[in-house]
């Protein structure tokens, strides 16, 4: 723990004192205390955060904005923070949407987007170093330019950080054939909270212990400051294939994506929209839908194996009652798929607010989850529709979008904490995981101990192991955070 004395020093004359001293022996670190840049630091796009007022958006102002310019810097900057009882939030890109950079206290946001250097290939590895500041779509026009891709294209592909999405433990679109950002990592260079660099082994695969790397997938910032990560890479796709079919009843659309997956074949994207969200994919394409429900198809790779692919998945689904529609859908949807403006849109003004809940439950529990998540949030919201976002041989996960309103901020702000807690109460009860890809940040923090259970208290015991002082993103995965001054001025 870091001394109680901490607690005696007011919050400005330890930040000044912080300040100081890293400016001494870091001069490389940029430092900004300016209001813009702190502002900008203190929040992602977590929705509930652009209703704030302005005390709570003074409430939550890191004292600091530093930004490191190596992996060098970065140790330097935890030390210091270590021995003053300052907390450090990691910033990546900022394109979170569950208010994982979200803190109050006295904290500094440790800005990583100077960490971007040019990344280091191995051509004969398959594999790519980059920097945990580098932006993904940089990244991978980066590698595109030399005939490799890494599969993994979340929606914020162009706004998130490489670092960013190993910290919230990722997953992209593609990942049914080429699986998550986890399954993607070789290796990555982590500074922890009192300043030690480590650097995990970069190999295939290893039975040497637990895989040290993967502790920090998912950690947002609790165990460790992700500077540079190695992924695996793949050659670009020779052919790829999209493709649409609609079923009259949702059921069959779940009974098809099973039955692909059975045989054994698995197409790089599914996706199975209900009646209500397909209507945009059908308007886009020029196409009466009808309400019916849209599966969509994408397999990439070698031309024979993409067209066998399909043939099989197409058989499946015409086994279901699903009528081939074409390349239309498919089409249509992975030239839009990075499109997220209807969180823009849905989040214009004070008394409006839009968002998106993404969980997951095994196959016995998805068709129910499904449904009684927009029963439970019926009350609370203007407008609610879902599909099928990914699937594995034993599950799959439902991506929730939905609008809400009120007569005034505070009226908004409430019916849409109604909303999301609703949707996780109907999970948790179905057996599901409150959060399949965007994170838990502050948004699903409190529902961690129910979905755990006693295993919370493994991740609470490594903290306490590796962050003993509590500097590292406070109160953060559900863990309580140290009560030694720095979280409670």
């Amino acid at each position: 723990m870091s001394s109680p004395a901490h607690a005696k020093v007011e919050a400005p004359e330890r930040s000044e004192r912080f300040l100081t001293r890293l400016q001494s022996s870091a001069p490389s670190v940029a430092v900004t205390t300016g209001a813009n840049d702190r502002l900008a630091r203190s929040r992602d796009r977590w929705p509930e955060a652009a209703k704030w007022s302005d005390n709570d958006q003074e409430r939550h102002l890191p004292a600091a904005v530093v930004a490191p310019a190596s992996v060098e810097d970065v140790a330097k900057v935890l030390q210091i923070a270590h021995d003053e009882g300052i907390s450090v939030v990691p910033f990546g890109a900022g394109s979170g949407v569950v208010g994982g950079v979200v803190n109050d206290g006295l904290f500094i946001s440790l800005d990583l987007g100077s960490l971007n250097e040019a990344p280091v290939f191995d051509d004969e590895r398959g594999e790519v170093t980059a920097g945990a500041g580098m932006l993904a779509a940089d990244l991978e026009a980066a590698l595109n330019a030399r005939g490799r891709r890494i599969p993994h294209y979340p929606q914020s592909l162009a706004l998130a950080s490489v670092g960013g999405l190993v910290a919230t433990k990722s997953s992209g679109t593609f990942s049914s054939k080429y699986g998550n950002i986890e399954d993607l990592l070789v290796a990555l260079e982590v500074v922890l909270a009192d300043g030690t660099i480590v650097r995990t082994h970069a190999v295939p695969r290893s039975s040497t212990g637990p895989g040290i790397a993967q502790l920090f997938v998912g950690s947002e910032g609790t165990l460790g400051v992700i500077t540079s990560v190695t992924l695996r890479t793949f050659p670009l796709a020779r052919a790829s294939r999209f493709r649409g079919v609609a079923f009259d009843e949702l059921a069959d659309g779940l009974a098809t994506v099973r039955g692909v997956l059975d045989a054994g074949v698995t197409p790089a994207v599914i996706r199975l929209y209900d009646g209500d969200e397909a209507a945009h994919i059908y308007e886009r394409a020029g196409i009466d839908g009808e309400g019916r429900a849209l599966l969509i198809l994408g397999h990439d790779g070698h031309e024979a194996v993409t067209a066998t692919e399909e043939a099989v998945a197409l058989s499946v689904a015409a086994d279901h009652r699903g009528t081939d529609l074409g390349t239309g859908p498919g089409e249509t949807w992975e030239r839009t798929r990075f499109d997220a403006s209807w969180l823009d849109r849905g989040n214009a003004g004070e008394t409006n607010i839009a968002d998106a809940i993404e969980v997951s439950a095994g196959w016995p529990e998805l068709a129910g989850l499904h449904s009684r998540v927009l029963t439970a949030m019926a009350p609370y919201v203007d407008k609610a529709y879902a599909h099928y976002s990914h699937f594995y041989p034993n599950g799959g996960a439902v991506y929730f979008i939905f609008f809400t309103s009120g007569k005034d901020r505070e009226e908004v702000l409430e019916r849409y904490r109604q909303a999301w807690n609703a949707a996780l109460q109907a999970v948790v009860a179905t057996g599901g995981s409150v959060s399949h890809h965007h994170g838990v940040g502050e948004a699903r923090k409190d529902w961690m101990s129910q979905e755990h259970g006693t295993a919370l208290q493994v991740l609470e015991k490594i903290k306490d192991a590796l962050d003993p002082a509590g500097v590292l993103s406070p109160g953060k995965l559900g863990i309580a955070a140290r009560v030694n001054g720095q979280n409670n001025d």
